[in-house]
């Protein structure tokens, strides 16, 4: 039998005529060897769960102050109530049943906001800040503009371990690139930071049991990043497994009972009719 890939699934963006997540994503996904799904947000967060393996969050507006009780800053963006609503109550799901969940970008924002956390509104509320708002229309995704350091022992770590300049048993760097003016600002609960820039931003979280990551960089421009969606993708595909198996005990026990019925009535109707013949003498 030929091993089924595991669904992954994507909440995309939304306008009046279309739903549409970065191709990049897809291809990452789909070289990971998932099957990468879009939802619209339109869609009921427990069934995008329900039949997803894996759980990807991507780039996009702002999240909304009001779902960390803050109210909106003048520097803030253009913001989505809607697919705020879906995809935090997406993560809430998908922590509480143990699916693979990365965030990208916004993503990773969602993810802390959804357990807890809170944001900066904008990156200069923080003094001595670097340059981390660069944008995309005049700078390209793949170039690297600031590093990042990763601490060791982190689950981030070991995936892009082959990638990593590091200079000491307690942390290594690498070079990211950088399109956001929001940041991570309280970690969530049951969240560690685990990447930081130089002037001390958060730049990647990740759960304190199973795959729970989320990275500020958009990983999906940037070749090392490779190895991040091939983690994501093969712990999805172990709880595809894992799910599957579950769903194939439950079916045999059902099966067994059912035949242990038809079994009891067999005999029951065995007993009826050979009783004694009392018409004869």
């Amino acid at each position: 039998m030929v091993a089924l890939k595991p669904l992954i699934g994507i909440i995309g963006g939304k306008d009046e005529c279309s739903v549409s997540a970065g191709r990049l994503h897809v291809l990452r996904i789909i070289e990971a060897g998932g099957v990468p799904v879009v939802f619209s947000p339109d869609t009921d967060p427990e069934d995008i769960v329900e039949v997803s393996d894996g759980i990807l969050l991507t780039e996009g507006p702002d999240v909304h102050p009001g779902f960390y009780h803050e109210d909106p800053s003048p520097a803030l963006g253009v913001v989505d109530v809607e697919r705020d609503e879906v995809e935090i109550r997406v993560v809430e799901l998908a922590v509480e049943g143990g699916v693979p969940i990365l965030g990208i970008g916004r993503g990773m924002h969602v993810i802390n906001v959804a357990l807890g956390g809170t944001l900066y509104q904008d990156i200069y509320d923080i003094p001595k800040a670097i340059k981390h708002d660069w944008d995309p229309d005049f700078v390209s995704p793949t170039q690297r503009l600031h590093t990042v350091r990763l601490k060791a022992g982190s689950l981030l770590y070991e995936i892009l371990k082959e990638n990593l300049n590091i200079e000491s048993t307690n942390e290594a760097r690498i070079a990211v690139n950088s399109f956001h003016h929001q940041a991570v600002k309280r970690v969530g609960e049951g969240l560690k930071q685990v990447a930081f820039a130089v002037d001390g931003l958060i730049e990647a979280i990740e759960g304190k049991e199973g795959f729970l990551i989320g990275v500020q960089w958009w990983a999906e421009f940037l070749p090392e990043m490779k190895s991040l969606y091939r983690a994501f993708v093969e712990a999805a595909k172990r709880r595809h497994d894992e799910t599957q198996e579950t769903l194939k005990k439950v079916i045999e026990a059902e099966v067994k009972e059912s035949l242990r019925g038809q079994d009891g009535n067999h005999h029951s109707s065995e007993t009826s009719d050979t009783l004694p013949d009392t018409t004869q003498t």
